[in-house]
């Protein structure tokens, strides 16, 4: 047939293999232009630059990171101009073109005057020492009529009077009152709140800081507490300066909405309980079931761990997991108390 003689021409074979010829070039060139532009496999350690001069580290690692100056403070017996803070901290592994969050020394200390505190409420104290450039360090409580009521100020175990000459950006530390009363306050909720509010968040609580647990790093504009320990409840309470340890995630990475949306589902479902007056083991079965799993649901965005988390459920002895299993009429019976739970509301989205 006359259509088909360009089967016979050996020039139709020769094109054709100069077309595959072409095809296969341009799938390499573009595959390994993708594998250049991604820098797949190119991830290295990040070098150690706390106590390098600034300018020198910019300079020296201008081809590996992408420096981003938060802010410059004064420390005392720390060089000048240098590096005090870095994130990403040395040893992660990270790729080229990494963003690398700097806190430096500043060249010349800026001073204030401090200001006067005594006899202040420890809110009004808190204010003016944020007027006036300064932070505060932690609170040290000490019996005292009035609760709250700032006794002294301090800087490093020194006190330091009204007007004495500080440098700006100094933590100082409040001495306050405990009253008379109840030596006991509530602990705040703290899940949801971005780093840079915590200290403010715990210490009107008249509570410290305690320690701080980065699961995630990055910019602190993403930076939120994902947990906190004492662990928040309506009825907790715990001393007055009691330290709160918090850890924190990004919320690039971990999704808040579904965590708050869980934590609310257990106090909406306890509340509810109390009032049909349920017993208080009951109640707490329940509380104790979901703060298992906002302690150890991922709450990722990615499908699949989505699902791994929904999969979690309880025994009968408060939060030890007994496997997976999605029966809808799935309960649990104790042994010690003579109730059922039905758990499928855990998985409702």
């Amino acid at each position: 047939m006359k259509a088909f003689r360009f089967l016979k021409d050996k020039w139709f074979y020769i094109s054709l293999i100069i077309m595959l010829l072409v095809v296969v070039a341009a799938l390499e060139i573009t595959f390994s232009g993708l594998a250049r532009f991604t820098r797949h496999g190119t991830e290295f350690p990040v070098p150690d630059m706390i106590g390098l001069n600034y300018d020198e580290a910019t300079e020296i690692y201008q081809d590996e990171f992408t420096f981003i100056l938060l802010d410059s403070i004064y420390v005392k017996d720390f060089p000048e101009g240098a590096v005090y803070q870095q994130n990403p901290k040395p040893g992660a592994m990270v790729k080229k073109g990494r963003n690398m969050y700097i806190i430096r020394t500043s060249i010349a200390p800026e001073i204030v005057k401090m200001p006067n505190l005594r006899n202040l409420s420890l809110r009004q104290a808190m204010v003016s020492l944020n007027i006036s450039g300064l932070k505060v360090d932690n609170l040290e409580f000490v019996e005292y009529f009035a609760r709250n009521a700032v006794i002294e100020q301090k800087i490093k175990d020194e006190v330091v009077n009204p007007k004495d000459d500080v440098v700006k950006g100094t933590a100082v530390t409040l001495v306050v009152g405990l009253g008379t009363g109840s030596k006991t306050t509530n602990v705040p909720d703290l899940v949801g709140t971005n780093i840079n509010d915590v200290k403010d968040v715990i210490n009107n609580a008249s509570l410290n800081l305690g320690t701080e647990i980065f699961i995630d790093d990055g910019d602190p504009a993403h930076l939120f507490v994902s947990r906190m320990e004492p662990y928040y409840s309506p009825e907790a309470k715990v001393q007055l300066g009691s330290p709160v340890n918090v850890w924190y995630r990004s919320d690039e990475n971990f999704d808040f909405a579904w965590y708050k949306h869980e934590k609310f589902r257990r106090d909406s479902i306890a509340e509810a309980w109390r009032l049909k007056r349920y017993s208080s083991d009951t109640i707490q079965y329940l509380i104790d079931s979901f703060n298992y799993v906002l302690r150890n649901r991922s709450f990722s965005y990615d499908s699949v761990k989505r699902l791994r988390d929904k999969q979690m459920l309880f025994s009968p002895y408060r939060g030890e997991p007994m496997g997976i299993d999605f029966s809808e009429d799935n309960v649990f019976k104790t042994e010690d108390v003579d109730y059922k739970i039905d758990t499928s509301y855990f998985y409702d989205e």
